[in-house]
């Protein structure tokens, strides 16, 4: 509303992996809410000025872009001095009254796109009147469409950026609709300085303008956001990951056109994907992967795990939803172990389980039995279709033990507990299995529970089994997720210093 433009033309799936998108946006190094005075408060003398140039420009840089080419008005030295430090440039920064907040921000500007035009003017005026450096530059609000003029101006501020080596680049446009807004190819001559790069709502140019242009030498973090891939035999990503040799971390999400992956990259430590069309994610040949997450994907998709060998992240796996095959082999039902159906680094795993749909039920011995080395397991539960309370503790141990559960398992989490049999039978089992168990903890669903004493006593059978640890480690929480809603984060999936993305420990 703040563009002028009709939020009904949403659609809710839009709306939801929209939010998803502008949530994983980094947050800029600058800040709006301090305030920088030149004047002492007591003698009114102006003591910043007396700083050295480059302890001046060093807060200059610090600065919101608008902020700082205030600073060129006070005296010709500040001006050489915006004009010499590194500038930050956040379109969003530059938004109009009418579009940027307060009480002037909840109307909605008299023309369509007037926001828009006025914040690109405002982003072209800077990139003409600063030679750079640009170590950040987030243009977000800046909403082009096919017109001819406008390519050109995005072509423009591309090349712009890339003869001042950008370093961290995030490049969202409008909205919505999404399909029939080709990137601009001169994002491709951008790859040279580019560290970090976060795309979002456009469509990419085609497969062969991606293998002639792309080079990313320096490139670490990649973000796909609601994007069009048009090539159908699935190439983009693959081309994109060859031409960033040091690439380490690839995030892709709202794709809504089929999306078939192949992961090979002797570089690459995390890959994500979500809310998308996901057909296939196979991982060939990635020696450096850490960490593989697939979270709400909106088909059944086929995982494949080749060649990881220090994959230790997993999730959220969906037992009798995806496909898993290891190595060549597709787990099924009472599949036997060997060695070369495990994945023996895994030492974290998050399932998303419907405890009442048999079919998923009855795989989830199979998958855990994939990874014999976990230590720390996520569940979250969900409600299904189907009920099936007929599944005791027996039906875990009838096809023998559980090298995980007996052996490793240090944690369990199990989230959004729906109170159904069968949730129960598996805590238990777990609790009398697991013989290096230090904590359970079950974290419940608000509002799911009709009759609480009932749940109640549940629990109290769960608090009395036997634990196989020697001593109850049962620990409860209220839930704090909106419904569809999970734990794990896609900024926090992307920060290999933070060692506990599904938020267990």
């Amino acid at each position: 509303m703040g563009h002028g433009l009709d939020p009904d033309g949403l659609t809710p799936l839009m709306d939801m992996v929209l939010g998803f998108l502008y949530l994983s946006l980094p947050t800029p190094p600058v800040s709006t809410s301090s305030s920088l005075s030149a004047a002492d408060d007591v003698t009114g003398d102006d003591r910043i000025s007396l700083l050295p140039d480059d302890l001046l420009r060093a807060v200059v840089s610090r600065l919101p872009a608008k902020d700082g080419a205030r600073t060129a008005l006070l005296s010709s030295r500040w001006r050489r001095i915006w004009l010499s430090a590194p500038l930050v440039l956040v379109d969003a920064h530059l938004l109009p009254p009418a579009a940027g907040g307060g009480e002037s921000g909840r109307r909605r500007p008299p023309r369509a796109g007037a926001a828009s035009r006025a914040v690109a003017d405002a982003v072209t005026r800077v990139l003409d009147s600063h030679p750079g450096p640009f170590p950040f530059v987030s243009l977000t609000c800046c909403f082009i469409d096919n017109d001819a003029d406008h390519l050109a101006v995005a072509a423009r501020w591309l090349d712009r950026l890339a003869a001042a080596g950008v370093e961290e680049l995030v490049l969202v446009n409008r909205p919505y609709p999404i399909p029939g807004v080709r990137l601009p190819a001169e994002l491709f001559r951008c790859g040279s300085s580019l560290r970090r790069l976060y795309i979002g709502a456009w469509e990419l140019p085609d497969t062969a303008a991606i293998a002639v242009a792309a080079e990313f030498p320096n490139l670490k973090d990649l973000v796909l956001g609601c994007v069009v891939m048009m090539d159908p035999h699935g190439r983009d990503i693959p081309l994109l990951l060859a031409a960033s040799p040091v690439l380490e971390t690839l995030s892709v999400f709202g794709i809504l056109n089929t999306l078939r992956v192949r992961l090979s990259s002797s570089s690459l430590r995390c890959a994500q994907f979500c809310l998308s069309l996901t057909e296939e994610v196979a991982v060939v040949d990635a020696p450096r992967l850490e960490r593989l997450f697939l979270w709400s994907n909106l088909r059944d998709t086929r995982v494949r795990i080749g060649h990881a060998p220090q994959l230790r992240m997993l999730g959220y796996l969906q037992p009798g939803v995806h496909v898993l095959e290891i190595g060549n082999t597709i787990i099924k039902e009472r599949t036997k172990v060997n060695p070369r159906t495990i994945v023996p680094a895994v030492n974290m795993l998050a399932l998303h389980l419907r405890f009442g749909v048999w079919n998923e039920v009855k795989m989830l011995p199979s998958f855990l039995r994939c990874f014999p080395n976990v230590e720390t397991l996520c569940v979250e539960s969900s409600e299904g279709p189907e009920s099936t309370n007929k599944i005791g503790v027996k039906f875990w141990q009838k096809d023998g033990l559980i090298e995980c559960v007996q052996s490793h398992l240090k944690m369990i989490v199990f989230r959004e507990f729906q109170g159904e049999q069968s949730e129960v039978s598996f805590l238990k089992y777990i609790a009398e299995n697991a013989r290096v168990l230090e904590k359970m903890v079950i974290v419940m669903k608000i509002g799911r529970y009709s009759a609480p004493m009932e749940l109640v006593a549940k629990m109290r059978g769960l608090e009395s089994a036997k634990w196989a640890s020697g001593g109850n480690k049962l620990g409860f929480l209220l839930s704090r997720l909106r419904s569809g809603g999970t734990a794990w984060g896609l900024k926090a999936g992307m920060d290999l210093s933070y060692d506990d993305p599904f938020m267990c420990l």
